[in-house]
């Protein structure tokens, strides 16, 4: 069974040991994600195309989300230990490829997404990589568009 609405919150970072109290280990908060234990899902975005992933990237699909899922280990899994809650890192790259763990989690949810409306699976999960897909690109072009001086010529 899904959670409901008032089982997630977003940009949750409150309740932490005084040495991580700036910090923000979960952008999104699932409670009951695991056998009852909330998951803190802490989106990135990493690109294959920097001096660190390049020589890797170049020889390995997914090797800069990789990286990327193994950085939000380090910076969060003690933190969200201390809160009883499991770090999941939903790493993204720049031209599209989604970390293992995040494949992981959207096969979960296409599982029960698809037993709940009756839609096959495959049909499920790429219905939300397709939603996931059109939202990072419409994200990525108001950053563009924010960053643009436009001047209409009329």
């Amino acid at each position: 069974m899904l959670p409901g609405p008032s089982s997630v919150r977003v940009e949750v970072g409150y309740g932490l040991a005084r040495d991580h109290v700036n910090s923000r280990p979960a952008d999104v908060l699932v409670q009951g994600w695991d056998r009852g234990k909330p998951a803190a899902f802490d989106v990135t975005v990493a690109s294959p195309l920097t001096p660190v992933t390049l020589n890797n990237a170049s020889t390995s699909v997914g090797a800069a989300a990789y990286a990327a899922e193994l950085r939000k280990h380090v910076a969060n899994d003690t933190r969200c230990q201390e809160l009883g809650w499991t770090c999941i890192p939903l790493a993204v790259e720049t031209y599209g490829n989604w970390g293992m763990e995040a494949q992981s989690v959207f096969s979960h949810l296409a599982s029960l997404l698809a037993i709940g409306q009756a839609i096959p699976k495959p049909k499920m999960r790429g219905d939300i990589y397709g939603h996931l897909n059109m939202t990072l690109v419409r994200s990525v072009a108001r950053a563009i568009m924010g960053r643009v001086n436009v001047r209409i010529v009329t």
